[in-house]
Formats: C-alpha cells, sequence, structure tokens
C-alpha cells in the first residue's frame, strides 16, 4: 500500500494568495462604491428633473392665479402698490405655498403639500396692470420654487429649484379676451331655422395689424359654423331647409348623440360644404361635428355708468366725439327708448355706447337709422329692457376703405344683452348689416334678405326670408387691441394671455 505525502505550502505561496484576494476585494470594493455613487448621482439628477418640472408646474398655477385675481377683481392675500389714477400702474405681489387643495396665500400659514420627503412649493407672483383696469394687464411674473427632498444632497442646507414665466402684455392696450363669436350662427337652448334658402360662410375683415377688407367672393372661406346648444330635444335642432352653409354645422340629440339626427335639410337642395366637397356631394358627413357637444360661450355684461342721459330719443343728431381715435374712450348715453322713423337719423361720430331700458325701434320706408360715419365710430346698445327691432335703414356702417381707410368692421357694432329675457330682436333692414347680435336669452329673427357680416347668437334664432346671406367675420375670434376695433368691451369674457416665456436661473 502506497502513501501520499503531503508537502507544506510554501509561506510565501499563502502570503501571494491572501494579497490576491486582497486586491480583488479592493476592486469590487471600489466598483461597488462607484457603481453606488453612480447611483446616487442618477437618483439625485431624476430628482432633480422631477422637483425642476414641479417648479414649472406651480410657475404656471401662479400665472393663472394671477389671471384669476384678475378676472375677478380679487386680490386677497396680495399687496398692492397703486400707481397714479391717470396713466400709472398698480403692482401687486403675493406668495402662495402649494396645498392639497391649490395655492393659498403664504401670509395665512397654510398646511403645504408635501411632494415627498419634505419637499414642498411655493409661487412668487407679481402682476402689474393699468391703474383702475385690472384686466389691462401689462406684466405677469410667476416664479414656481420648490425644495429639494431630505437625502436628495449628501450634506448643507436644503436647497431649491425655481422656474419663472413672464407674460407681457401689449403697450397700454387690454390684455387679450376670451373670443365670444366662435360661431356664426348660435342658438343657446332653441333652434336654428332656415325657412327655405340662405347662404352662410366666413371671411375675416381684420386678416392682419392694420390691414382691412370688406367681403367678396374672391376672399370667401369655409368656417362658418351653425350650431344649436339644445339638449333636450329629440328632434332636429338644426333645420337647413335649402340652406348653403360653407362650414360646419353642430347639434345636440340626448337621445342618440352620437347620431345626426338633430340635424335636417332638403334633399337635394340644403348644403353643407369644405373647400374640398365633391361638388356632387349636397351634405359632406365630415362637416358634421357630432362631438363634442355644441359649444358657444355666454359672459355676462359689466354695464358702465353713463354720462349723459337723453330720455327718449326720436329725434335725429350726432352722438359720440368726432375728435376721437382708437383709443378714445366711449361716450356712454343713457335712454329710456330709442324710436327712429321716417327720415330721422343719428350719426356716431366716435366710440359710443347706449344703454337702453325700453324699445330700440327703427321702421318705416324711409332713410331713418343709425350710421357709423367716421373711421374710429363704434356703437354698443345694451337693450337692458323691451324689444329691439332694426327696420328701414337699420344700423348702417357708412364707412369704405377709399373714404376713411376703413370697410364697414362687424366689430364696430353690438347689440347686446345678457339680462334681458322677456323681449326679442328682429332684424328687418334691407341694406347690409355689419356687427354682432348677443342676445343669449332672447328669441332672434332675421325677417329680410340684407346680407349680415358677422356673428349671431340667441336663445333662438329664426331666418323667415327666402334668401338671407351671412358671412361670419372670422376677425371676431381675434384679440381686440383697442375701442377703435371693439364695439363689445363690457362684457365679462375671460382675459387669456400667450406668449409666455419661462427662464430657469
Amino acid at each position: 500500500m502506497s502513501t501520499i505525502s503531503r508537502q507544506p505550502i510554501p509561506k510565501s505561496t499563502r502570503g501571494a494568495a491572501l494579497l490576491a484576494a486582497l486586491c480583488l476585494a479592493l476592486v469590487f470594493t471600489i466598483a461597488l462604491s462607484s457603481y453606488i455613487a453612480l447611483c446616487y448621482t442618477s437618483l439625485a439628477m431624476s430628482t432633480r428633473n422631477l422637483v425642476n418640472n414641479h417648479s414649472q408646474e406651480l410657475a404656471e398655477a401662479g400665472i393663472e392665479q394671477a389671471l384669476y385675481a384678475c378676472n375677478n377683481s380679487d386680490w386677497t392675500g396680495w399687496t398692492t402698490t397703486v400707481g397714479s389714477p391717470t396713466g400709472g400702474q398698480t403692482t401687486a405681489k403675493t406668495t402662495m405655498t402649494m396645498t392639497s387643495s391649490g395655492l393659498v396665500a403664504t401670509s395665512s400659514s397654510p398646511t403645504s403639500l408635501n411632494y415627498g420627503n419634505g419637499a414642498n412649493g411655493t409661487a412668487n407672483i407679481t402682476v402689474i396692470y393699468n391703474t383702475g383696469s385690472p384686466t389691462q394687464i401689462q406684466k405677469i411674473t410667476s416664479q414656481g420654487v420648490m425644495t429639494l427632498p431630505t437625502g436628495s444632497i449628501l450634506s448643507g442646507a436644503q436647497p431649491s429649484i425655481s422656474q419663472t414665466i413672464t407674460y407681457g402684455g401689449i403697450g397700454t392696450s387690454a390684455t387679450a379676451t376670451a373670443p365670444l363669436f366662435v360661431n356664426a350662427v348660435a342658438a343657446m337652448s332653441g333652434n336654428v331655422k332656415f325657412s327655405s334658402g340662405g347662404t352662410l360662410d366666413s371671411y375675416n375683415s381684420n386678416p392682419s395689424a392694420g390691414v382691412y377688407q370688406d367681403y367678396s367672393a374672391g376672399i370667401a372661406g369655409y368656417s362658418a359654423i351653425v350650431t344649436s346648444c339644445e339638449t333636450t330635444s329629440s328632434s332636429a335642432t338644426v333645420r337647413l331647409m335649402s340652406a348653403v352653409v360653407h362650414g360646419y354645422a353642430t347639434g345636440y340629440d340626448y337621445s342618440s348623440p352620437a347620431s345626426t339626427n338633430w340635424l335636417s335639410y332638403t334633399a337635394n337642395a340644403g348644403k353643407l360644404v369644405g373647400p374640398i366637397t365633391s361638388s356632387s356631394t349636397y351634405v359632406d358627413t365630415t362637416r358634421i361635428i357630432s362631438s363634442p357637444a355644441p359649444y358657444q360661450p355666454v359672459f355676462s355684461e359689466a354695464l358702465p355708468t353713463p354720462t349723459i342721459y337723453l330720455g327718449t330719443l326720436n329725434y335725429s343728431t350726432s352722438l359720440g366725439n368726432p375728435a376721437a381715435t382708437a383709443s378714445s374712450p366711449p361716450m356712454i348715453y343713457d335712454v329710456n327708448s330709442l324710436t327712429l322713423s321716417g327720415n330721422t337719423q343719428i350719426q356716431i361720430v366716435g366710440p359710443v355706447v347706449i344703454l337702453a331700458y325700453g324699445s330700440v325701434s327703427i321702421s318705416g320706408t324711409g332713410t331713418a337709422g343709425i350710421y357709423l360715419t367716421n373711421k374710429y365710430s363704434s356703437l354698443q346698445i345694451f337693450q337692458e329692457y323691451g324689444s329691439t327691432n332694426l327696420g328701414a335703414y337699420g344700423i348702417t356702417n357708412s364707412n369704405t376703405i377709399p373714404t376713411t381707410g376703413v370697410p364697414p368692421l362687424p366689430k364696430r357694432v353690438a347689440i347686446l344683452s345678457t339680462n334681458n329675457t322677456l323681449f326679442t330682436v328682429t332684424l328687418s333692414m334691407t341694406p347690409p348689416f355689419y356687427g354682432v347680435i348677443y342676445v343669449p336669452y332672447m328669441p332672434v329673427t332675421v325677417s329680410s334678405s340684407a346680407n349680415i357680416h358677422g356673428a349671431i347668437v340667441g336663445l333662438s334664432v329664426s331666418f323667415t326670408d327666402a334668401a338671407p346671406a351671412l358671412h361670419y367675420d372670422l376677425a371676431l375670434r381675434s384679440p381686440d387691441l383697442s375701442y377703435g376695433d371693439a364695439a363689445f368691451s363690457y362684457l365679462n369674457a375671460p382675459i387669456t394671455v400667450g406668449n409666455l416665456m419661462t427662464s430657469v436661473p
């Protein structure tokens, strides 16, 4: 039997093996430490990115808070420095803390929202607006500040990340308001009805700053929208009959929202077409809007204080300031009623507002009417009580590009009421009407074949003549930058902002 002889491992060899093991462990330690550092750096970067996004959200929320304060004249928790009443600017500042229910003034010591690991956020907001006119915003600055969560840095004080969003207004003019006239014809809770034929199309009277044009077939487009916001009817709410609509139609049948039962038309006569609709197609189904539900904004009126009381206005006269410019404020008149007949005429020679607490009636076979004669003439009639009947020459804009540099503009004339629910509006004039009718709680009847340039909003809208024509003005969707451009500045349309600039300090 043989035996195996075991030789002892030399000490030098054991030392080398131990050294190799230690070196390998050191390598693993260094690698693991580097990996941990890499993971921590990656976590810190992702945390900073997340917090950075939160800071932008806070800044955006601050902009919204500023708009809310301006729209509602609610400056609770703000510190204001009021400038000169004439041409001055007011500065309002606040710091708000984000809570579980939204931004709350920090001065009220609210409980801040915990974004995780103790992180919280605030918004530093500054608004500068023309003194006395909060909706004439000159600048909004909103800085969203977020603290970094505990543990996102190795040592030192808890740092913060911020983003700033700014909005700069347009000179001394009012900030843009949300558009009122998003449709050519809109009925709020009744039908839009054509008794026979008619034509609806669109154009833009003010395609760019300082550029104006009158309607012509060459610039006519396909953006007219006819809508009824009635949501309880089980029958047609938009009745085109033989009318031709160059644009869209939209309504709502509560019993079958996805169907088109709410739209009716005369077969092979009524048309709903677009720019690429086949000539053989009468109703282009791609121009029928069935979703979302029909929409027409309604904003309440904010009646100005009259400065001139006229009583019953039934005689020829001139109203307004003939020396007015685009930035001149309107002259505001209070009348018991306005009745014109025969050849009685009212000349509108500047921006004018009429508060009518009785009927407005223009009738007869003569030249009776209200005439806009100057470049900066504009007219708002608030029909607070009584009916409106525009017959004879109705409201006629006699501006022309060759004589005054501007055509008759629909933005210059408005028949308005959001308080009157008992009476009606009738348009029976035969000369062209340039303007808007905005009476969401009064039925509107168009009983003549006049060319209407603008838009109509009523409780219901009926076209009883055989061949009315309505040319929807796309300029009604744009901001109004001066009194000369706008004839409906006393509606509480919420202000909107654009061209926001973001900066990261």
